[in-house]
């Protein structure tokens, strides 16, 4: 009875993986899942250097410096939380506040407005004017790129996460025939370039990996997945976003 006893805990403890092999087999994975940014790279081939870009919501500065990885150097940031404000200007990007930038640019405009991971966390009625009012600080001709989830089955584990949106909802209320919807946006923009962000079938809401018990299955199973999710070239795995490109007419 003891030595079953041994036996069964130590198959407990080898399918218990470890916070070393937690963290790698989940880095590793994450890594080898990234699928979105090559769609920017795509969208953004072609486009001049050189535009003066505005980017709403930039947070940290992620999107900030692939921007300046990929050639573009005139980017204005505009955050609400002045801590992540404060760290972004600390490491050289120009970042300003809400109110910062009402103040010195509330008339300036720019070539190219960004709205990354924005969109999903409004209702619509909030949305629509949350987007005309930067729509205004964009030059007739300009460039409007969205980067979006749409609905997956992980969508709701951000809990600020309101709504998910879809470009042909997007291109309806922009496109100037209010015959679309009940209303539409003053604003008219153009769909010029789509993509659309895949990632690879992975399990999360599991017992035993949010109680990190038993959980080496699990992972090894994402793991697996996301190997084979990456070399099919993201054939192995399905839509759970989208990256937009709009011209302003």
């Amino acid at each position: 009875m003891r030595l079953a006893t041994c036996q069964s805990l130590q198959g407990y403890m080898m399918l218990t993986a470890s916070p070393d092999i937690r963290k790698r087999i989940r880095g590793i994975t994450k890594v080898i899942s990234r699928h979105e940014m090559g769609q920017w790279k795509a969208v953004l081939s072609g486009l001049y250097r050189g535009m003066s870009v505005l980017e709403v919501g930039c947070g940290r500065g992620g999107k900030t410096d692939f921007l300046r990885s990929q050639g573009f150097k005139n980017i204005l940031g505009v955050e609400k939380n002045a801590y992540q404000v404060a760290s972004c200007n600390e490491r050289g990007l120009n970042v300003v506040t809400l109110e910062e930038f009402e103040e010195k640019h509330g008339d300036s405009k720019f070539d190219f407005l960004i709205l990354s991971h924005i969109m999903e966390h409004f209702q619509f009625e909030d949305l629509t004017s949350f987007i005309d009012g930067y729509l205004k600080h964009l030059k007739p001709g300009g460039l409007l790129l969205i980067a979006t989830p749409m609905l997956h089955p992980h969508f709701w584990l951000d809990l600020d996460h309101q709504k998910p949106y879809y470009p042909q909802g997007i291109k309806n209320f922009y496109s100037g025939d209010s015959e679309q919807v009940g209303f539409s946006s003053r604003f008219t923009l153009k769909l010029k370039d789509i993509r659309f962000r895949k990632s690879p079938l992975k399990v999360k809401n599991d017992r035993n990996l949010l109680l990190k018990k038993n959980d080496l299955p699990m992972l090894v199973f994402n793991l697996i997945s996301a190997v084979m999710f990456k070399f099919s070239f993201a054939f192995l795995g399905y839509k759970t976003g989208w990256v937009g490109l709009y011209k302003l007419k």
